[in-house]
């Protein structure tokens, strides 16, 4: 049957001399591969619309077995990403994860919706990518049911302390004084299994929790100082990556990108 989507290339692979199967991440049905006959070719119908990165209307011959390209038109190209390389690389890591995390056959209107938001702020320049990075990776961890609770301590319920650690994986604040002294990676005496610990200001708590639940035409209004946006995106980073329990090289790309700048 035919079936009519938005949704956004997250991926290309050529197939034959002048096939190619799309990756696409659409609200309707979350992700799906979609086979575009002749795809590659200059002449292609659907050339324009199948380039990465892109955003369009698609038409699609929908099986159980297949799914076949029959019509493409573009919404949105986000041509600026190919001006800049550490842009174009934190939007391959922005694809990866979303397709990563995106199951097949179900909706995924709000995290395609972040994505979006993050590729065109990307594309504009309005805002540093490590920036966009620090963003998507907290309001993905919301999306997916997975955020910290940066509410305050969870032992003592304390949210006015300077300093907390803050448990990776149990997404939980503890401040100093009840944690006395835990340390990064350090071996629970109660549950003797491997913690993930990090140190996070209550300037940070703060920040993140704001980026986390703010409305969306303000999830990018981090804060001025460079040092805290700086934590904020090793922290977002670290607990994003131990949660989907998988490394992204495309991650490790834009950080060299990073580092040669």
């Amino acid at each position: 049957m035919l079936v009519q989507v938005d949704g956004l290339v997250v991926n290309t692979t050529d197939v034959g001399e002048s096939d190619k199967t799309l990756t696409l991440i659409t609200r309707q049905y979350g992700k799906m591969y979609v086979h575009a006959r002749g795809g590659r070719k200059i002449t292609s119908r659907f050339m324009a619309a199948s380039l990465k990165f892109t955003y369009g209307d698609f038409v699609i011959d929908k099986t159980d077995k297949h799914n076949v390209l029959h019509e493409a038109s573009s919404k949105a190209s986000f041509f600026g990403l190919w001006k800049n390389v550490s842009a174009m690389c934190l939007a391959d890591y922005i694809c990866e994860v979303l397709a990563d995390v995106t199951v097949d056959g179900e909706p995924a209107e709000d995290t395609l919706r972040l994505a979006l938001n993050c590729l065109h702020v990307l594309s504009e320049n309005s805002r540093p990518p490590q920036d966009v990075k620090t963003v998507f990776e907290l309001r993905l961890t919301a999306l997916l049911g997975i955020n910290p609770d940066l509410s305050g301590c969870c032992r003592c319920g304390r949210s006015d302390k300077d300093w907390y650690y803050l448990d990776i994986m149990n997404g939980e604040l503890v401040c100093r004084d009840c944690g006395k002294g835990e340390e990064d990676e350090r071996m629970s005496e109660i549950t003797r299994t491997a913690r993930i610990i990090m140190m996070m200001t209550g300037a940070e708590a703060y920040a993140a929790d704001r980026v986390i639940n703010a409305e969306q035409n303000r999830m990018f209004s981090l804060p001025t100082d460079p040092a805290v946006r700086r934590r904020l995106g090793e922290i977002s980073e670290k607990y994003l990556i131990n949660h989907l329990e998988r490394s992204y090289k495309t991650l490790d790309f834009y950080k060299e990108m990073i580092r040669s700048d």
